[in-house]
């Protein structure tokens, strides 16, 4: 706010009939200027601080913490660099400059910012030499850094070498255990600090032949051969970890945008579902499969809650070679049947990624009855593009069954989305399509079994009922919803016969263009299931166009009660 302090003296020579002046420079008053706006980054122990420029101000002045003595700029400038600062709290206060006759100094604005000096950790990685028993290990130079200090094993110092210098090589070492390296970047105060020590484990292993996994610290698990070029293993990893395969020696990743390439919450930007759209946008991946590359790397990814073991198949018998990677979970012997679509990637995102021209990823073709599901997604998808139709189960080939875990499945005019599978879509030059999707038999049930059905769903803008039916053998017993994941569990009738529900537009609301929907969750129970009993979702009739049958659906599970 401007605040004008009129001076009495102008003020009475007005009313003694003085002359008043025409020029913009004369004014009625003195006026103080307005604050700068701070903003300030750090690196190290250096500081930019940058502000707005103010309007008619002769330059500005600032000191740091709660030096007495301000240093002057000119008005042009607008950004300040203060280096060699002490590690901590800084607090930096800046005014804009008055000219004594039209304007003053303004308050005095300040910005607190803290100051830690402590270089990155370098990330080093390791070669084998060219002799026998020797060791290349090299890293990226970190910005900053004086040196680099660095030991093998249980040395009892480090070895300091110069900033130009980001490898060093070791003979002797033995292959028949495994081998510490210990580094750190050197600082040079007051610039800078040393970084926190690093440390890679390695062992000289002959990894020429076979497939191995490599982990970001170095240690080596070897996989076995358990069909003709198919190596199978089960591997314990960190909660944040990576991993790179290594086939005869040359490291794989995976494919951009084959597959998810990791586990547990997507991180990485060359999965192919897209989380980097919005940060709303979520996926948990218990399972990810899909074609490997050595150029360019993309390591696979572990992004979990907790430590973990995965099971890995790496299958060398194609061309680019298939990873499949699994995260071992707890046993439940209640589960029966469990269907995630964490494989479905390909389509843009409906569900969480709003309205977004660019809110996916697709292959070159949606046929299903051409592709296998590992093709890369290379092409953008809108919001409301499906990534494959699946016209029938018949249709489909069955490597894309298989890698989208639907083998046994019963499909009719289903739709991939990623990490979900849509019914329906709207009515076409080639007619209606009706969506079905119906489960497998529940063969693991050896007689008349009381089972609980779980199911998320989410419809597109219609009001139709969409039912769900048990077949072969099995009465529904009772059934709820929470409403657009509510807490308040909502009852349903089941139809008299007791073999089939609705989902009505109270139980799953429809949504049309709103930028985020949100899940209903159903749960059933079902009383005199057998091996013969299959659940399906049939939205055949249920309007005069198939768009009234357009439902997504996820996180199928069957347990016994």
């Amino acid at each position: 706010m401007k605040k004008y302090l009129f001076l009495t003296l102008l003020a009475a020579a007005f009313l003694a009939g003085g002359g008043c002046s025409s020029s913009d420079d004369d004014g009625w008053g003195v006026i103080e200027l307005a604050s700068p706006k701070l903003k300030v980054t750090t690196e190290l122990a250096t500081a930019t601080v940058t502000w707005d420029a103010v309007a008619k101000t002769a330059g500005y002045a600032y000191a740091l913490d709660g030096a007495a003595d301000y240093t002057s700029v000119d008005a042009a400038t607008t950004t300040v660099t203060l280096t060699a600062l002490a590690e901590g709290g800084h607090t930096f206060r800046l005014k804009a400059v008055g000219d004594l006759d039209h304007t003053t100094d303004s308050a005095e604005r300040t910005i607190d910012f803290e100051i830690d000096p402590t270089l990155p950790q370098p990330a080093p990685t390791y070669v084998k030499g060219d002799e026998t028993g020797s060791v290349v290990v090299s890293w990226p130079a970190v910005k900053g850094a004086a040196g680099y200090a660095y030991k093998f094993g249980e040395a009892a110092s480090f070895t300091e070498v110069g900033a130009d210098v980001l490898s060093v090589t070791q003979k002797g070492l033995s292959a028949e255990e495994p081998i510490r390296f210990t580094m750190y970047a050197v600082g040079q105060l007051p610039d800078s600090k040393d970084s926190e020590p690093v440390s890679l484990t390695f062992q000289l292993v002959d990894t020429s032949e076979g497939v191995w996994v490599r982990k970001s610290n170095g240690e080596l698990f070897e996989l076995t051969e358990s069909e003709a070029k198919i190596y199978t293993g089960t591997v314990s990893v960190s909660a944040a970890d990576s991993f790179e395969i290594l086939v005869e020696n040359v490291p794989h990743g995976f494919l951009s945008y084959s597959g998810n390439g990791g586990v547990g919450t997507v991180n990485n930007d060359r999965a192919c579902v897209p989380f980097y759209t919005y940060p709303a946008a979520e996926y948990y991946v218990r399972r990810s499969l899909g074609r490997m590359a050595s150029d360019p790397l993309n390591k696979f990814w572990i992004n979990l809650t907790a430590d973990a073991r995965i099971d890995l198949r790496i299958d060398c018998t194609q061309d680019p070679f298939r990873y499949d990677l699994q995260l071992v979970e707890a046993d439940d012997p209640a589960l029966i049947l469990a269907q995630y679509f964490d494989l479905m990637v390909y389509g843009g995102d409906w569900i969480q990624a709003g309205k977004n021209a660019k809110s996916g990823r697709m292959g070159q073709s949606t046929d299903t009855a051409l592709i296998d599901g590992t093709e890369p997604g290379e092409k953008e998808a809108s919001y409301t593009t499906f990534g494959a139709k699946i016209a029938s189960e018949g249709e489909a080939s069955p490597a894309y069954l298989a890698n989208r875990g639907l083998t046994g499945w019963g499909i009719a005019h289903c739709f991939e989305f990623p990490g979900y599978i849509r019914l329906s879509n709207t009515a076409s030059s080639s007619g209606n399509m009706y969506g079905i999707l119906t489960t497998p038999k529940l063969t693991a049930l050896s007689g008349p079994t009381s089972i609980t059905l779980t199911f998320d769903a989410v419809r597109f803008a219609s009001t139709s009922d969409i039912p769900v039916k048990v077949l072969g053998a099995g009465t529904i017993k009772t059934a709820s919803v929470r409403i657009e994941e509510g807490t308040a569990e909502t009852a349903i009738t089941p139809a008299a016969d007791g073999q089939s529900i609705a989902i009505t537009s109270t139980h799953c609301p429809k949504h049309a263009n709103d930028d985020f929907k949100k899940w209903s969750c159903f749960t059933l129970t079902i009383d005199g299931a057998t091996a013969e009993t299959q659940i399906r979702w049939d939205t055949t009739g249920v309007g005069a166009e198939s768009k009234d049958g357009r439902i997504c659906l996820d996180n199928i599970a069957i347990r016994k009660n």
